[in-house]
């Protein structure tokens, strides 16, 4: 069997982080989005992968290559406009044979591997399948409903009520008739799913584990928290450097080359990435992702922070409950404030100026790549720093 990957979405809610990248090539817990999807696939036994791309092509085509690394076989199909998931779909019909492929949206993570679950399914009715989960609210997803023989009989694309609702999970067994389905409906993959379900023929697979899709940019923190949470080891690589005295308390994983200066605590779950160092005296606390190729400045503090690489954090800094993008460098002293002064509720502007109210009481800043903040900043809850700005030091003569 055949997989094709999803990659060219890109949600502009998800500002800063997707002006730079698609949404599969989010680092987070130390891999990106659709690295995770990759090796699930290859557990499962899939080796033939076409991933459907856009313009961010060659962030991801760099990176994998043709798969041989992960023991798998990629093709890319570029996507040059964005025009639906459907019409994405469409353009693989050449590169698939007449058998049933799996259909994986890219954006959505999961803690455990769904492959074999969905897998499982298809085998045991051999019709197509539909991975479902139950999220704490639905209003965001297409809701589905089952019967009592796991068939799925009602599809709502755009729920009105806030609910909790079983969804699509953005993962389908499917078979070449869906082409057909999709040139008759001028590629609008939800009506081909509700003629599928008013023919009784589409299942669903229930997935009772963790499931998250990127919506905004505070997901990426709930993600990094579902994936850090199945570690039950650490794991520090051989070359690492643990100089002096360095507190290691939970599942802490250190890369290749990292050091890590005497007088740093180490809470775990946490994440440090290869050729990072760690200053003296720092704190990293539990849920804190540093990215490959980092500096983190001497007494700093991290806590439940997502950093995607190559940044250069100043000494005597707190960045708390926040994501920085790839290099993005801040001076000493920089503070991210994760709550309001009576700790309501904290709402967050997204790049269509809609103010969302996040429902979490701690949040911090979301900063794009290439970034460069000067000394002695503190950036209120909430802060979204676009790609590429420049904020001089914060200097009082």
């Amino acid at each position: 069997m055949k997989s094709v990957i999803l990659a060219a979405n890109r949600n502009s809610r998800l500002n800063p982080f997707v002006e730079t990248r698609s949404t599969p090539m989010i680092r987070i817990a130390g891999q990106y989005i659709i690295e995770k999807t990759i090796i699930f696939l290859k557990e499962a036994g899939i080796h033939e992968i076409i991933i459907v791309v856009d313009e961010h092509q060659d962030m991801i085509s760099q990176y994998f290559g043709g798969g041989q690394a992960y023991g798998v076989s990629i093709e890319y199909v570029v996507q040059e406009k964005r025009q639906g998931i459907g019409q994405a779909l469409s353009l693989c019909m050449t590169s698939l044979d007449k058998n049933p492929f799996l259909l994986i949206y890219g954006d959505a993570l999961m803690d455990y591997n769904p492959i074999l679950s969905i897998l499982q399914s298809y085998s045991e009715i051999d019709r197509e399948v539909a991975l479902v989960a139950l999220p704490e609210s639905s209003k965001d997803f297409g809701n589905v409903y089952l019967d009592h023989e796991m068939r799925i009989v009602k599809f709502i694309e755009k729920p009105e009520a806030n609910q909790s609702n079983y969804v699509f999970a953005g993962m389908y067994v499917l078979f070449p008739e869906i082409f057909n389905l999709l040139c008759k409906n001028g590629n609008d993959i939800s009506k081909c799913f509700s003629q599928m379900i008013d023919k009784n023929k589409l299942n669903a697979c229930v997935w009772e584990k963790g499931w998250i899709d990127m919506i905004y940019p505070w997901h990426i923190l709930d993600a990094n928290q579902m994936l850090m949470n199945t570690w039950e080891t650490s794991e520090i690589d051989s070359t690492a450097k643990l100089l002096g005295h360095v507190h290691i308390e939970g599942a802490v994983h250190i890369g290749s080359k990292v050091t890590v200066e005497s007088g740093t605590i180490l809470k775990g779950p946490c994440y440090i990435g290869s050729n990072s160092y760690i200053g003296n005296n720092c704190l990293i606390r539990n849920y804190s992702a540093i990215g490959p190729s980092s500096i983190i400045g001497y007494g700093s503090e991290l806590k439940n922070c997502v950093l995607f690489g190559k940044n250069d954090v100043g000494r005597l800094s707190f960045v708390g409950d926040s994501v920085l993008g790839e290099e993005v460098i801040s001076g000493s002293g920089l503070t991210t404030v994760n709550h309001t002064v009576d700790y309501s509720t904290i709402s967050c502007s997204t790049s269509s100026s809609e103010s969302v109210q996040t429902g979490l009481t701690k949040l911090g800043a979301f900063i794009g790549d290439n970034v460069s903040i000067g000394a002695r900043h503190t950036l209120g809850p909430g802060t979204i720093v676009e790609s590429g700005k420049v904020i001089a030091d914060c200097i009082t003569l």
